[in-house]
């Protein structure tokens, strides 16, 4: 086992080729990572699937970013270049797994298949996975008499739940329902948030709207859930609409500081060069910053 010690990472650790009669799972780990926390470019030879317990998170893969929430699991694929997406990301613990789908018998490499066919980048909601991947973690560190077999159900478990959320990816990838990454009254506040982008919200009009009572209690109960404040989370959204709404040639940074909700231009400028790395100016005139690539599925 290795102790994951970084300025970043609150707590962690990592598990190398874990279970030497199952050569099929490459490395398993968990970790809590401090806000602003950043993972450098990197691969591995089987896929790797990242489990959100707890914030937000976005991942880049080649030039295409893809935003993560609690509760889903990321996916890469073999060899495939990812790192940190761009923006500064909330305090999120992580659990995570490499596998060799190709040597997990028939459904294994039905999985890969469908993996590639679908293209899944997100999977939504997978709560159940978290139970899941700590009682393998668990397995692997016990050293217990047929831990082997023991562990082999597990991914066997994890394998048939990912599979069923991959088939269901393309009818669930846009509805709130399928996602419910938060509790009821936070998911209300969240969707709120993503419809009203205009302006800032009020607290107490944002409590209203998750159906809570006191301002207080909602503030703690939105930030223990998605892992930043209601402001905090309302200002990402806004600049993430911002940022596609300059794409368009005739729309400006002063309009869009006025459409969603900033003070200034120059208020808008800070923020957005705080979130995404570049100024707005300099993101807008430079395709670079703009370009997309799909991303390399090399076979296992």
């Amino acid at each position: 086992m290795k102790i994951i010690r970084e300025s970043t990472h609150i707590s962690g650790f990592l598990y190398d080729k874990p279970v030497q009669e199952l050569p099929a799972l490459t490395h398993c780990g968990e970790t809590l990572c401090a806000r602003g926390h950043a993972i450098a470019p990197h691969a591995h030879p089987g896929f790797e699937f990242h489990y959100l317990s707890r914030g937000a998170y976005g991942w880049s893969v080649g030039r295409q970013a893809t935003d993560q929430r609690m509760g889903d699991i990321f996916v890469n694929y073999p060899n495939e270049l990812h790192a940190t997406g761009p923006g500064t990301y909330p305090e999120s613990h992580f659990l995570w797994i490499g596998l060799h789908l190709s040597q997990l018998g028939a459904e294994g490499k039905r999985l890969a298949a469908l993996l590639r066919r679908k293209n899944c980048r997100v999977l939504p909601g997978c709560h159940e996975a978290e139970p899941i991947l700590r009682g393998l973690v668990s397995q692997v560190i016990s050293h217990r008499a047929h831990r082997s077999a023991a562990t082999l159900a597990y991914l066997q478990t994890l394998i048939a739940v990912i599979q069923q959320r991959a088939m269901s990816a393309d009818s669930e990838s846009h509805g709130d329902a399928a996602r419910l990454p938060y509790s009821h009254s936070i998911q209300k506040a969240v969707s709120y948030l993503e419809k009203n982008l205009d302006r800032r919200l009020p607290l107490s009009e944002l409590t209203a709207a998750a159906t809570m009572r006191h301002v207080p209690h909602f503030c703690a109960q939105f930030h223990r859930e998605v892992g930043v404040t209601p402001a905090a989370h309302h200002r990402r959204l806004r600049l993430h609409a911002a940022r596609e709404a300059l794409e368009q040639p005739a729309f400006t940074i002063t309009m869009a500081a006025l459409q969603f909700g900033f003070s200034s231009s120059q208020h808008f400028s800070v923020c957005f060069q705080r979130e995404f790395g570049v100024s707005p100016m300099r993101w807008r005139n430079d395709p670079t910053h703009r370009s997309g690539s799909p991303p390399d599925r090399n076979a296992e």
